[in-house]
């Protein structure tokens, strides 16, 4: 995992805000961001669990919270209840 975005990023856009029942499945299920694309997922409120799929590992974010997802890393979120989020893009 990465503890911070790369320099030289532009912005690339953002999803809005979701609440714990409008994250949409598709973030629920493995995914990952298109090469040169990043995201920088910004818990605004409650708990998630971000799970690495390809170190196969979980972490488990409180808001406020930023956890940075690089390219082509396969991951997922798994809820845990009553939450708020957003993703801010950027591309190399």
């Amino acid at each position: 995992m990465h503890e911070s975005l790369p320099e030289g990023l532009v912005p690339a856009g953002a999803s809005r805000t979701f609440d714990e029942t409008s994250v949409p499945e598709a973030l629920q299920q493995e995914h990952a961001l298109a090469p040169g694309r990043w995201g920088l997922l910004q818990l605004l409120g409650g708990q998630v669990t971000f799970e690495d799929l390809a170190d196969n590992v979980e972490h488990v974010f409180s808001a406020p919270a930023t956890v940075v997802i690089a390219p082509e890393a396969p991951h997922r979120l798994l809820l845990l209840g009553p939450l708020r989020c957003r993703i801010d893009f950027f591309q190399e």
